[in-house]
């Protein structure tokens, strides 16, 4: 599955490139990830390159350059583009690429109404590692794009949820928070933002494992990712969920306020480099 640049300018292996250069590659069996960029900002940097990292150890691929190094591409790649929003892959399979791609946020009525979901029998070779898995990522697009779903659940062998195709899933239940767990699933950066959102609101995540004639048990539920951020499910198939259940709007509130303490370290520390 090979991934287009947008914009003018892109990295590759340290420098920058102008994309009428870029030659697109199959990208299977390659590490990534994407950052979004708001406000000129890429949110939560230092967690992202640390799974970009840790993504590359798990998956036998050796990164030439440091974290500093890529933080400055990242930077440089932003600033000769001129773009203030938007969403940057990050990729090494053979050689170090960044570059920003088309997107599609939800709209402010889907974080109101929530958005729907389907279910997909699939499991993600090596879960912790985000790795491109070309199969699964076409099975899911076909199912979304044929249902109108935003996003399908993903359900393993013996009929538990794990995430979604591009997420991963929070339920709630009588205030208490429930996710799949760690050693199942893409270890996602907004998911870990979400679990430190409970923390500060005095709210136990509990890490266990969801099976799927369970999801009708729940109050609401909620999928996260970097452009999704936390966003409610108001129905997955024929089972509704409540979007305006109060603990959830609680963690979006919280979620929001981390974001922008993160835009302003992160601009602290640009103005002092």
């Amino acid at each position: 599955m090979a991934l287009f640049p947008i914009h003018k300018y892109f990295v590759f292996n340290g420098q920058l490139q102008p994309v009428s250069s870029f030659i697109p590659s199959e990208n299977e069996g390659g590490i990534y990830e994407v950052l979004r960029v708001v406000n000129g900002v890429p949110l939560f940097l230092n967690e992202h390159l640390s799974r970009f990292n840790y993504s590359a150890e798990l998956a036998g691929r050796e990164i030439r350059y440091s974290c500093t190094q890529i933080q400055s591409y990242l930077n440089q790649l932003i600033a000769k583009n001129e773009v203030n929003e938007g969403n940057i892959l990050l990729s090494c399979k053979t050689n170090l690429k960044a570059f920003f791609i088309s997107h599609k946020y939800p709209d402010a009525r889907d974080y109101v109404r929530g958005v729907n979901c389907g279910l997909l029998f699939a499991e993600r070779v090596n879960p912790n590692a985000k790795v491109f898995q070309t199969e699964v990522r076409k099975r899911a697009n076909q199912l979304m794009t044929e249902n109108n779903f935003y996003e399908v659940l993903l359900i393993d062998h013996l009929n538990r949820v794990t995430e979604g195709s591009r997420s991963n899933v929070f339920f709630i239940r009588n205030d208490e928070i429930f996710t799949p767990p760690g050693d199942k699933v893409l270890l996602g950066i907004t998911r870990q933002k979400t679990i430190k959102c409970a923390e500060i609101l005095n709210y136990r995540v509990n890490e266990t494992e969801i099976y799927l004639n369970e999801i009708s048990d729940f109050d609401a539920m909620f999928i996260t990712g970097t452009s999704p951020k936390l966003l409610p499910v108001v129905q997955v198939e024929k089972v509704g969920y409540d979007v305006n259940n109060k603990l959830l709007r609680k963690l979006m509130k919280v979620y929001a306020q981390l974001i922008q303490e993160d835009i302003q370290v992160r601009r602290l520390g640009n103005k002092q480099g």
